[in-house]
């Protein structure tokens, strides 16, 4: 029963990534361009002050770390800040942010916006509602988990080469261009990449668990915890799956 159980629900997770690949022009149409900027403040531009907090103490501890262990001056430090800190552990920590401040909330709204019969209201009204309601909040965090992504990236080597120079008495300038001879641009592009991709899949599991429960006040708390369980083990898979990839490509 629960292999068939969660068969249907990959389905229908399949399903609702076909539906938002091709419905993706609709986004152009103003109502539902406001709801996609509205959505995008609220994952990323809305999480920015917990990005950059957590990013710098991130960047300063692991550099720390990997000078007490390794030495500053060595060049599997300088690899290990960038494949380490760079590319895995800034991406995973900006999604587990997104995954603990936005799936719940999606999720729960729509499980609110179901109890109270609102997909009905609007197909009353004419406007399709999994066009208003889904769509921007699949791509919304398909777009501002990259960005936050980013900013995370930024600020966690910022601190890591500032950790570094004081640690090794050199000109954080200097720490920097040490640095970026290990930096590999492909290596930025994939670890986007994967922050849009995760991004689309938090939103496409808040949205279905969200929309799919029954119409009840006990369905609104179970869709919040099932959706950040189900994206805690969707984020985990990708970022698995992707480092399986670089070491394949490698």
């Amino acid at each position: 029963m629960s292999t068939a159980v969660e068969h249907g629900r990959l389905a229908s997770y399949l399903q609702l990534l076909w539906f938002a690949g091709s419905r993706h022009r609709e986004l152009g149409r103003p109502l539902l361009r406001i709801q996609l900027q509205r959505q995008i403040h609220a994952a990323g531009i809305a999480a920015l002050p917990i990005i950059v907090i957590l990013a710098l103490i991130t960047g300063a501890a692991v550099s720390t770390q990997l000078a007490t262990l390794i030495g500053v001056d060595n060049d599997l430090t300088q690899r290990l800040i960038f494949l380490g800190l760079f590319f895995e552990l800034a991406p995973l920590l900006s999604a587990l942010v997104v995954v603990a401040r936005s799936s719940a909330s999606i999720s729960s709204e729509l499980a609110v916006m179901n109890l109270h019969d609102e997909f009905t209201a609007l197909r009353r009204l004419g406007v399709p509602p999994a066009d208003f309601l889904l769509l921007p909040r699949i791509f919304g965090l398909a777009i501002a988990l990259p960005a936050v992504t980013a900013c995370f990236q930024a600020c966690a080597v910022a601190s890591g080469w500032l950790a570094s120079s004081l640690i090794d008495g050199r000109p954080p300038l200097e720490t920097a261009a040490h640095f970026l001879d290990f930096a590999s641009p492909w290596l930025v592009l994939l670890s986007l990449a994967k922050g849009a991709l995760t991004g689309a899949v938090i939103g496409i599991i808040a949205c279905h668990q969200g929309s799919s429960g029954d119409a009840s006040a006990q369905a609104i708390s179970d869709a919040a915890i099932k959706s950040v369980g189900a994206c805690l083990v969707a984020v985990f898979v990708i970022d698995v799956a992707t480092a399986a990839l670089v070491w394949a490509l490698n």
